[in-house]
């Protein structure tokens, strides 16, 4: 007979996540069900020395206890009924010196913005605490430990709490949460030590921080043309009498590959400084690659090559630190395709695709490099340029705009939609109702819980806001509902057989739900031309509303005799005089069509009707009237503003059906240096929509042709006469290409024609 097993002796206790014992004792999630403990040894006593030393293991550096979301948050705090709500403290806890970017009260004031912040600690979800990376800090462990324990809200361990430890490139190359006990807390921090291990999926990885030099967005370079002189590009220096770690690239690495490429590619690889190298001074960790010279000098040798190459650290205690991740963010700036060996942990990488930026190589394949990145086509160098741009400025591009996107995850962790995207309320001056219309408004946040995917992290507009719905996403097609609506009509009357084929015959086989547009008229000092504007609008089917955009310094005088044209007329105020208030996304537009219209514009109701029509089966794309195009002047290498007969590229904004959602994104996410150009030239807002609407679709506008003239015979002078109009707009041109860091406008001939075809019009 074989040996008799001795029986299993089982402990299973059910204690809270804040104690955790030795192997013998398993974690529990907090639950408040009570446990039956069964096969315990009657030798075993647990008394109060015991249960304090497990409550000392979880406070304590030395021994680590990973947290996972579940365990470790509590979301019986963000009950899903109220909104997310964030507690931020007041103080700094290092420094409080004026050269900190950053400052708690900047993180209020955007929170505040989206509704995402309260004053109140007992309603708030999370709480944020931000520490400055500061060397002379990071000696005061005992004094930064009490800090935080001190926090008002803290509790035993910290439940709830986001430390964000915000670093530079001009950081240390370590932690100053090293040493110190963070309990429960969320560590949102760039520095990963083996001192201070990060908990993936739980702890956040944050980039370095943008220094001062890198506030204008002139830093950025150009995304084409594909081709520049440098094949790949590296300036670094390791630090000294360090034994690598597995998986390190080291110096001998590098100069392998510089190796392999010499007579073939031009290199611009550098293993010692010319400047003082960033940290080289400042306790270099060791096994760290240090930056060399500043960030704009960087910036500038990075944006001659094709490819930039971040390697791992090594050495046993390198880590990843603030010099990998510079130069990851640099490489997106510069529009280098970042090449990262080696590199298991990259900023945000729990929401964002980095593989969709750069290469991400093993370090086990650094041999095949040279391999690797001449295989990569032209198309995919652009495409990695426009998603790393993309990347840059939705999550890197500022401090503020970093510790957003800190919320935005843990928001998205406990479940909660994305905050509305403001609407703008501007002062209602007058309302004209109409009574007998009947008004439909298009759907609005319809995937409240369901917004979180990998391309709502990854695809513009981005991960701050939702939106009432997308250009990009139209539903379930309006002629496959009007089948399932007929079939099942069978058993019905022959009356209402024909209801339904009526209603499908009076929409014209448009491929949406019945909906309607809103027309939003800017006017500036041009009543008579307004009034004369409004009363062309009289009769047209779908429209829904006439928002009146009042740009004039007074209010409408009590005898101006606005038309009855059986539509709801509302006048609000923009802000000031500007040519942006026509993007204003108003809350009294109710419809995802909008008709952008000049005070100046006549168009026939059955042409306007149309181009509704073409609209509704080109969502994303802009439909008008009149186009214009850009053009190449080979002399002087740069585009123009012009027009041409054969092809059209852009579509003036004086008559153009739009998307809602664009009007969002022009006065929320578009960079706010074009929103000051057009304020500073007055002009250029419609070239603005354009790009924008170009950029955001990878397509040309549709251009419906008209009888109509795109001004009416009459009118006061308008910017278009102005002497030198074509020059300032192909400046214009010229400085969003700048920002965009490339040329988004496509070409096309397509054109729709209402006189081929027989529009039901009217009732």
């Amino acid at each position: 007979m074989g040996k008799r097993l001795k029986p299993l002796k089982l402990l299973v206790i059910c204690v809270p996540a804040s104690i955790v014992l030795s192997a013998l004792i398993v974690y529990a999630t907090r639950s408040r069900f009570t446990c039956e403990v069964t096969g315990i040894d009657n030798n075993l006593d647990l008394d109060e020395h015991d249960v304090q030393e497990g409550k000392d293991d979880l406070r304590s550096n030395s021994t680590w206890n990973p947290c996972t979301f579940d365990i470790c948050f509590n979301l019986e705090k963000c009950p899903l009924t109220r909104p997310f709500a964030t507690y931020v403290y007041n103080d700094l806890l290092t420094s409080s010196s004026n050269e900190n970017p950053f400052s708690p009260q900047l993180l209020v004031d955007v929170l505040k913005e989206t509704g995402s912040y309260t004053s109140d600690p007992t309603k708030a979800c999370v709480f944020f605490s931000i520490l400055w990376n500061r060397e002379r800090e990071i000696e005061n462990v005992g004094h930064l430990e009490t800090q935080i324990h001190s926090l008002a809200q803290w509790g035993e361990y910290g439940e709830n709490h986001i430390l964000v430890e915000l670093s530079t490139d001009q950081s240390p190359g370590r932690s100053m949460l090293e040493g110190v006990s963070t309990g429960k807390a969320i560590i949102a921090r760039s520095v990963i030590s083996p001192a201070k291990p990060f908990s993936t999926g739980f702890d956040i990885l944050l980039p370095p921080l943008r220094t001062a030099e890198a506030d204008s967005m002139d830093l950025l370079s150009p995304l084409l043309p594909v081709s520049r002189d440098t094949f790949i590009h590296f300036h670094g220096e390791h630090s000294p009498h360090q034994h690598p770690g597995s998986g390190a690239i080291t110096p001998q690495d590098i100069r392998s590959l510089q190796q392999l490429l010499k007579g073939k590619e031009r290199v611009d690889i550098q293993l010692q400084c010319q400047q003082p190298a960033t940290g080289k001074t400042k306790r270099a960790v060791e096994g760290q690659w240090m930056l060399c010279g500043d960030q704009k000098s960087r910036l500038e040798l990075c944006s001659k090559s094709m490819f930039s190459l971040v390697p791992s650290p090594g050495g046993a205690n390198a880590g990843t630190g603030v010099g990998i991740y510079t130069r990851l963010i640099e490489s997106l700036m510069c529009g280098s395709i970042p090449v990262v060996v080696g590199v298991g942990v990259l900023p945000f990488d729990e929401v964002i695709d980095w593989s969709r930026a750069g290469l991400i190589v093993p370090s086990g394949r650094y041999s095949d490099i040279l391999y690797i990145l001449r295989s990569v086509s032209s198309g995919d160098i652009q495409n990695f340029r426009l998603k790393g741009r993309h990347l840059w400025y939705t999550y890197f591009s500022s401090p503020l705009r970093v510790v957003q996107i800190a919320v935005a995850i843990v928001r998205s962790r406990t479940l909660h939609p994305p905050p509305p995207a403001p609407h703008f309320v501007g002062k209602q001056l007058l309302y004209f109702p109409a009574p007998h219309h009947k008004q439909i408004t298009s759907p609005s946040f319809t995937n409240s819980f369901t917004a979180y995917s990998w391309s709502f992290w990854n695809d513009i507009p981005g991960p701050l806001f939702s939106y009432p719905s997308s250009p990009f996403n139209p539903g379930l097609h309006f002629s496959r509902l009007n089948e399932v609506a007929i079939s099942h009509s069978a058993s019905q009357s022959a009356k209402g057989r024909a209801a339904i084929e009526s209603t499908f015959k009076k929409n014209f086989l448009v491929n949406v739900p019945p909906e309607q547009f809103t027309v939003v008229i800017i006017t500036y000092k041009r009543n008579k031309e307004l009034m004369e504007g409004l009363a062309h609008l009289k009769g047209i089917p779908s429209l829904n509303k006439v928002v009146i955009v009042w740009n004039n310094e007074d209010d409408p005088s009590a005898d101006l005799k606005w038309p009855d044209i059986g539509i709801p007329i509302v006048v609000v105020r923009g802000k000031g005089n500007s040519l942006n208030n026509k993007f204003l996304p108003y809350k009294e537009i109710e419809t995802e069509a909008v008709l952008q219209l000049d005070d100046d514009v006549l168009m026939a109701p059955e042409e306007i009707e149309f181009g509704f029509r073409v609209w509704c089966e080109n969502r994303e794309r802009m439909v008008g009237f009149f186009g214009r195009s850009h053009i190449y002047n080979f002399k002087d290498k740069r585009w123009n503003y012009g027009k041409t007969n054969c092809m059209f590229s852009m579509s003036l904004t004086g008559c153009t059906f739009i998307h809602k959602t664009y009007m969002y994104l022009y006065s929320y996410l578009m960079p706010k240096e074009v929103r000051a150009r057009v304020d500073h030239i007055m002009d250029c807002e419609d070239i603005a929509m354009n790009f924008l609407a170009a950029h955001l679709s990878r397509k040309p506008p549709m251009k419906v042709c008209t009888n109509s003239d795109f001004h009416c015979a009459g009118c006061k002078a308008n910017i278009s006469k102005k002497k030198y109009f074509f020059h300032e707009r192909s400046v214009c041109i010229q400085f969003l290409t700048r920002i965009y860091g490339y040329q988004p406008l496509l070409y096309t001939q397509s054109r729709t024609d209402p006189e081929t075809t027989e529009i039901p019009f009217s009732e």
